[in-house]
C-alpha cells in the first residue's frame, strides 16, 4: 500500500518514466534469450540485425567523436540515445513523455555533466584538469558557470522543445475539435516521431561534443 501510495504521489512524467524503463529492461531481457539462438556463423536476421546495426552505428558515432576513450562511453550513449527516443515518442501510446519533466532531463544533463569531469580527469590528470579550469585565474568563476551551464542548457533546450511540441499538439486538438482525428497521424509523425527523433540527435552529440572538448588532440590519433 506504501507504495502505491507513493506512486500515485509521483508526477505523471515520473510514473511514465518508470513505466518506460520498465519497459526497456523488459525488452533487454527479451532480446539477451533471443540472443540465445544467434550464431555469429548464421547471418543476423529481424531484429537482431536491426540491433546489431544500430550498435555498430553507435560504435562508429563514438569513435568518432571521443577517440580512444569510444569503448567505455559507447554502451552509455546507446542506452541515451534508446531511452530519450522512446521517452519522445512515448505520447504516440498514451504515456505523458518524461522529457516534459524538468526533473527528467536535468538528471541526464547531471550525468553528462559527471562524465565530462571524471573523463576530464581520467585522461589529462586531476591537476591538469582543474588547472585549466583556474586559467587564467580571473576567469576562474567564469569558467565554473560554464562548466555547470552545460547540464543546464541540456535539459532547459531537450524539456523546452518536448514541451512545446506537446503544448502545440494539445492546442491543435482543441482548436479543430472532431476534425483533429483526420489530421491526427501527420501531427503525431512531426510532433512526436521526427521532433523526437531530432532532439534525441541533438541531445547525444552535445554531450559527446561536451566530453570531446575535454580530451587533448593525442586521444583521436
Amino acid at each position: 500500500m506504501i507504495i502505491v501510495e507513493f506512486y500515485k504521489s509521483l508526477s505523471s512524467s515520473i510514473q511514465s518514466t518508470i513505466w518506460i524503463t520498465l519497459i526497456l529492461i523488459l525488452i533487454l531481457v527479451l532480446l539477451r534469450i533471443k540472443m540465445r539462438n544467434y550464431s555469429a556463423d548464421k547471418p543476423a536476421k529481424g531484429i537482431i540485425l536491426i540491433c546489431e546495426s544500430f550498435v555498430k552505428m553507435m560504435n562508429g558515432f563514438t569513435k568518432a567523436m571521443l577517440g580512444k576513450q569510444w569503448r567505455a562511453l559507447a554502451p552509455y550513449f546507446i542506452t541515451l540515445s534508446v531511452f530519450l527516443f522512446v521517452a519522445n515518442i512515448s505520447g504516440l501510446f498514451g504515456f505523458t513523455p518524461p522529457t516534459v519533466s524538468l526533473s527528467v532531463t536535468f538528471s541526464l544533463g547531471l550525468i553528462t555533466f559527471l562524465l565530462i569531469q571524471l573523463f576530464g580527469i581520467k585522461v589529462n590528470g586531476a591537476k591538469s584538469h582543474f588547472k585549466d579550469l583556474c586559467s587564467p585565474i580571473l576567469m576562474t568563476p567564469m569558467n565554473i558557470i560554464g562548466e555547470i551551464a552545460v547540464p543546464c542548457s541540456l535539459a532547459i533546450r531537450l524539456f523546452g522543445n518536448i514541451l512545446s511540441g506537446s503544448i502545440l499538439t494539445i492546442l491543435i486538438y482543441s482548436f479543430l475539435g472532431w476534425a483533429s482525428v483526420v489530421i491526427t497521424p501527420p501531427i503525431h509523425a512531426i510532433f512526436d516521431v521526427v521532433f523526437g527523433f531530432i532532439q534525441t540527435f541533438v541531445f547525444v552529440m552535445l554531450t559527446a561534443v561536451n566530453i570531446g572538448n575535454k580530451f587533448s588532440e593525442s586521444e583521436f590519433e
